[in-house]
C-alpha cells in the first residue's frame, strides 16, 4: 500500500510542459488577460519552468500585480532608451516591450535599454530567447537577491547565465537589455547556468515538478475559466454529458 501511495504522489506532482503551459494559460485568462497576451504570459511561465527557473513560482508571486489588473500599455519616447515600469508586472508589459525593441534593433544595430522599477528580470529571458533568430546577440543584466550582478547572454538559441563584476550604472530593481549585431563584450566572473537546445529538448521529454503549493494556487485560478455544469451549459455542449448521466 505504501508503494502504491508513493506512485500516486508522483502522478500528482509531475506534469508535462504542455500541462504547465495550459494551466498557466487558463490562469492568465481567469485573471483577465486578453487573448494573445495570455498566450505570451503562459509561454514565459512554461519556458522558465522547463528550464528549472521556477516559472510557476514567478506566476504566484505576481498574482497581486496582475489579477484583474491587466495593463500591457508601454510608453517609450522615440529618442529615449529607457522606460519606467512603476513596479507593474513584466508578464503584462514585457512582450510588448520586446516587440518594440526588435523594431528598434532594425535601425539601431547596437544599443542598451534600461527598465526602471522592475523586479522581474527573469521574465525577459524567455522573450529574448524567442527572438534569438532575429537578434544576433542579446543580453540581460540585473541585480539578484544576493546583490550579485547577473548577466544573461542569448545567442544562437543558447542562453548563458552568470555573475559579472559590478555594473556602476545599474541599480536594484533596474533591468538592462542589450541588443547587438555582434558579440556582447562582457566577461563572466563565474557561470551559473547554460541552456542549450539539446538541454531544452531533453527537458521536454521529462516530467516537470513545480512546487505543489504554487501549483495548487495556479489550479484554483485556472478553475475560474471552467463552465459550471448545468442544464443550460449541457445544452451548449459544456459539462461533457452523455446518455448515462
Amino acid at each position: 500500500m505504501g508503494f502504491l501511495n508513493y506512485e500516486l504522489l508522483l502522478i500528482v506532482v509531475n506534469y508535462s510542459y504542455y500541462e504547465v503551459y495550459t494551466n498557466a494559460l487558463r490562469a492568465f485568462s481567469g485573471m483577465g488577460f486578453p487573448y494573445g497576451a495570455d498566450e505570451d504570459a503562459a509561454y514565459i511561465i512554461a519556458w522558465l519552468e522547463l528550464n528549472n527557473l521556477n516559472g510557476v513560482k514567478h506566476l504566484v508571486n505576481s498574482i497581486d500585480k496582475i489579477d484583474k489588473k491587466y495593463n500591457g500599455k508601454i510608453i517609450v519616447k522615440k529618442s529615449e532608451f529607457n522606460i519606467n515600469f512603476k513596479n507593474s508586472s513584466a508578464l503584462m508589459k514585457g512582450p510588448g516591450l520586446i516587440d518594440y525593441l526588435c523594431l528598434k534593433f532594425v535601425h539601431n544595430k547596437k544599443f542598451e535599454f534600461i527598465i526602471n522599477n522592475c523586479s522581474e528580470a527573469e521574465i525577459f529571458l524567455p522573450l529574448l530567447y524567442r527572438i534569438s533568430n532575429k537578434v544576433i546577440c542579446s543580453g540581460l543584466i540585473y541585480i539578484n537577491e544576493n546583490n550579485e550582478n547577473i548577466l544573461c547572454i542569448i545567442k544562437n538559441e543558447c542562453v548563458k547565465i552568470g555573475v559579472i563584476s559590478k555594473d556602476m550604472n545599474l541599480k536594484k530593481n533596474n533591468v538592462k537589455i542589450l541588443m547587438s549585431n555582434k558579440r556582447i563584450n562582457l566577461k563572466f566572473v563565474k557561470i551559473i547556468k547554460e541552456i542549450k537546445n539539446d538541454f531544452i529538448y531533453k527537458n521536454l521529454s521529462k516530467a516537470l515538478r513545480p512546487e505543489k503549493k504554487y501549483w495548487e494556487i495556479i489550479e484554483k485560478i485556472a478553475y475560474r475559466t471552467f463552465v459550471p455544469e448545468s442544464k443550460e451549459s449541457r445544452a451548449k455542449g459544456a459539462g461533457g454529458s452523455n446518455d448515462n448521466d
